[in-house]
């Protein structure tokens, strides 16, 4: 059984003994809390969870807000590879140190905007090496202020301690400390610039209630705003984790780019519709079976039948029949349906040459597909490649021109990166 492992880091992770006092909570996989701790120690976060029986988990890091500083950026455009590359020029007016020594999480977009989370490389690098040293994968890293819950005011706040986090509704977060929350709410109030008085949540724990009786009364008393202020009967670090799971947060994932897990790479197959990927089904299938018959190991052979009945059952889930025995038979049924139904036919032949050519490259691994497109209309095919350079390119278009395809290279960009390029194949040399 997988388990979720929620583990909220301290300001001095990854710089002392210190940080390795922290909370966390357990999620087994059907979502139910297995167990939690508050100020708990590695010594009996490891003991609890071998009582319990944990062999698989992955890591949710949680993080002070402090570290990290909320951005909006106004970017055209709907490919989020061109946004991120936009991304650095579009805040770094907002920031306050070099923008190269800063790490960018892309968000939602909200009104026209896109939420970004900034935070400084060498605390995320910190950070990401001291959750690592818990022993199991780092899925996400959040800040904690990102965690309250969204909902019907304006601002949600958490008042532990001495300091008080705030999550502003399609907006940002902050940390501050209790002594200047009153003020520091009178500048949002007074930024949010509506006639009707806003509304506000604050969350306190039992024991901030008490320290901070005086001043919590004084700021139910706002006269320019509806404060609603509630005390807390659970930890911090499980309404957090409850608003996460529950999606009433508006929580940015810092682990991307340099940081996302190696398992979120990008497969050129989930670009593909549907009909495409039957047809890369195909090829799986047959490099299966070329594999059975010895090219490689039978491990390796099972891996890739694995893989193409996967990828099958996620595109048609409701044909339970199919199996790595049947499914060459299956997938070459589907293609075959689809050439003679008309003009996928001439799509299918296009992605076949073209894959083809793409197999038979000297290093096929460098050459990327970012987009794919079938005009049924124009009777084209087109396709963004980017590779190490214009002579691998053209590789690929005298390879279809040499099948029977007429094959174009047009847009074509050079940089330090390799080149990109629009390849277009239509039917007839």
């Amino acid at each position: 059984m997988a388990y979720q492992l929620y583990i909220r880091a301290g300001a001095g992770a990854g710089e002392g003994s210190d940080a390795d006092v922290f909370d966390w909570v357990l999620l087994d996989a059907s979502g139910h809390f297995g167990g939690e701790g508050q100020g708990d120690s590695r010594e009996n976060l490891e003991a609890r969870l071998e009582a319990i029986g944990v062999e698989a988990a992955e890591v949710i890091g949680i993080i002070p807000t402090l570290d990290v500083t909320p951005c909006a950026a106004r970017i055209p455009g709907r490919q989020k590879r061109m946004i991120r590359q936009a991304l650095p020029f579009a805040v770094e007016e907002q920031l306050a140190q070099d923008i190269d020594s800063v790490h960018l999480a892309l968000g939602t977009q909200k009104r026209n905007e896109w939420q970004v989370a900034a935070i400084d490389r060498g605390r995320m690098d910190a950070y990401a090496a001291w959750f690592d040293t818990f022993g199991y994968p780092v899925r996400a890293i959040h800040a904690d202020a990102m965690l309250l819950p969204a909902g019907q005011h304006q601002w949600t706040i958490l008042v532990e301690g001495s300091q008080a986090l705030i999550q502003e509704h399609d907006s940002g977060w902050y940390e501050v400390p209790v002594e200047g929350l009153s003020v520091f709410l009178d500048s949002l109030i007074e930024a949010n610039g509506t006639e009707a008085p806003p509304s506000a949540r604050v969350l306190v724990t039992p024991q901030a209630a008490e320290q901070h009786r005086m001043a919590l009364a004084s700021l139910e008393q706002h006269p320019d705003a509806l404060i609603h202020v509630k005390t807390l009967e659970q930890l911090p670090l499980h309404l957090m984790v409850e608003s996460l799971v529950a999606g009433h947060a508006e929580a940015i994932n810092l682990c991307q780019g340099d940081y996302a897990p190696e398992s979120s790479g990008h497969s050129p197959l989930r670009r593909w519709r549907p009909v495409a990927i039957v047809a890369a089904i195909g090829i799986v299938a047959q490099l299966g079976f070329m594999l059975a018959e010895g090219i490689y190991y039978r491990n390796q052979a099972q891996r890739f039948d694995e893989q193409a009945v996967a990828i099958y059952r996620e595109y048609f889930p409701d044909e339970s029949g199919t199996h790595a025995g049947n499914l060459r038979r299956v997938a070459e049924g589907k293609i075959r349906a689809a050439r003679d139904g008309g003009s996928g036919g001439d799509f299918l032949a296009m992605l076949r040459a073209t894959g083809q050519q793409y197999q038979g490259l000297d290093d096929p691994e460098s050459l990327r597909f970012d987009t794919i497109q079938f005009s049924r209309s124009r009777g084209e095919l087109r396709i963004e490649l980017r590779g190490e350079s214009f002579a691998q390119l053209d590789a690929m278009r005298n390879g279809l021109s040499g099948s029977g395809f007429s094959a174009r290279i047009g847009s074509v960009v050079n940089s330090d990166d390799g080149t990109e390029a629009r390849l277009t194949v239509r039917q007839g040399g």
